[in-house]
């Protein structure tokens, strides 16, 4: 048992598993008192052998495929133990020396991989312990390769979430120092004691002072939003909500912003009062109109229809003719500070968090959204479904 205490001390630490799986087959072939062993793991369709130990120059050439093929049939089974005199020819004078018991590595039922032991014809058949010791083995290997894999996938997802926060602090530098230099530059411009300003510059700076602070404050509005959805504390408001006119809110609030668009909404007559947090499925709506705008810089038509989904729940489709979404990223733009690499969204404005707290909105409705595209510069369609009387999350 000191070399399966060994090998699980070095699983828990390593996400290589290949030292594992090797000093888990010198074991086994030792306290079997075998000739040699082998652990092969599933590739594909194919077993390859990344572990051996005892076996003679060029036999893991010869192993497989067409020993699988005969070991996978009888895996485990005393009664028809393996002869390796079923090995192809290249094994030679060799393979009519031993005999072999496999069995198979697994994990919920997934095959991993096979350990075989050899052992000397003359040494005798192999016994019920042995089929027992060597199924421990085999569950040693089977969580080494586990823990390998989850360790991998732990380290990955561990520079995938640094290179997150790097990009993320960033993006929020810059986006909160070029709002307060053009503030600061403004000011300034208008605190000179040398130069006397005409009504209508002052009215200009003014609002352009203005459009700043809203972009400041929706760049802190999103972080807290961050924060809260990170923290499990987003309070909800429920009542009776009119989407139709939260709609016709939300585009009259953005179209003098957006001279170059043509925002228009497309509701049935009688579609449905919903059960929601009107304040959180404006902003949602908000976002995704903003969205469609940013990422039109050609101008173009923004239109954002109502559809009824039978009795019990609502589409809100927002439908753009913009820079489009490419193939593998409609599920990705969902994601917190994730944009699209792409020069279009190098150039715009943004954390990329309002598409994350938009679904966050959504969700919390019991509601989902998804996004759909023709591809790169074919627009775009984002589609909410809301059920209509729901109690939110």
């Amino acid at each position: 048992m000191t070399h399966q205490s060994r090998s699980a001390e070095i699983a828990a630490t390593v996400a290589d598993p290949a030292p594992v799986l090797q000093l888990i087959v010198v074991s086994a072939v030792e306290i079997l008192q075998g000739a040699a062993g082998v652990i092969a793991l599933l590739e594909g369709e194919h077993l390859v052998p990344r572990a051996s130990y005892g076996l003679p120059p060029g036999a893991l050439t010869n192993l497989h495929p067409r020993l699988d093929r005969v070991i996978l049939n009888v895996l485990g089974q005393l009664g028809e133990q393996v002869s390796v005199l079923y090995l192809p020819s290249g094994f030679g004078d060799w393979a009519r020396r031993y005999h072999v018991l496999a069995l198979p590595m697994q994990h919920s039922e997934q095959l991993l991989g096979v350990i075989y032991v050899f052992r000397y014809v003359d040494a005798g058949g192999f016994s019920d312990r042995d089929l027992h010791v060597l199924d421990v083995f085999a569950r040693q290997a089977s969580g080494a390769l586990q823990q390998a894999r989850a360790t991998a996938d732990m380290l990955a997802e561990k520079t995938r979430l640094e290179e997150m926060q790097n990009t993320f602090v960033s993006i929020v530098s810059h986006e909160l120092q070029t709002p307060v230099a053009i503030i600061k530059s403004y000011a300034a411009t208008l605190a000179r004691e040398d130069a006397t300003w005409p009504p209508e510059t002052i009215q200009r700076v003014s609002h352009n002072i203005e459009d700043e602070c809203d972009r400041l404050h929706r760049l802190i509005t999103d972080l807290l939003d961050l924060s809260r959805i990170q923290a499990g504390r987003v309070a909800m408001r429920v009542g009776s909500v009119d989407l139709a006119q939260l709609t016709t809110e939300v585009v009259d609030q953005l179209a003098p912003r957006s001279p170059r668009h043509s925002l228009r909404t497309s509701f049935p007559a009688n579609f449905p009062i919903i059960r929601g947090d009107a304040d959180q499925l404006r902003r949602a709506l908000f976002n995704l109109v903003q969205n469609a705008i940013k990422y039109s810089p050609n101008g173009g038509e923004v239109l954002v229809v109502g559809e009824l989904m039978g009795a019990a729940a609502v589409i809100v489709r927002v439908i753009d003719h913009g820079s489009g979404i490419a193939p593998g990223e409609e599920e990705r733009i969902f994601e917190r500070f994730h944009r699209s690499d792409n020069r279009l969204s190098r150039g715009t404005a943004g954390v990329g968090l309002g598409l994350y707290i938009t679904r966050s909105i959504v969700e919390g409705h019991g509601g989902r959204i998804w996004a759909e595209s023709d591809g790169p510069g074919r627009g775009s369609v984002f589609s909410m479904l809301l059920p209509v009387g729901a109690t939110p999350a």
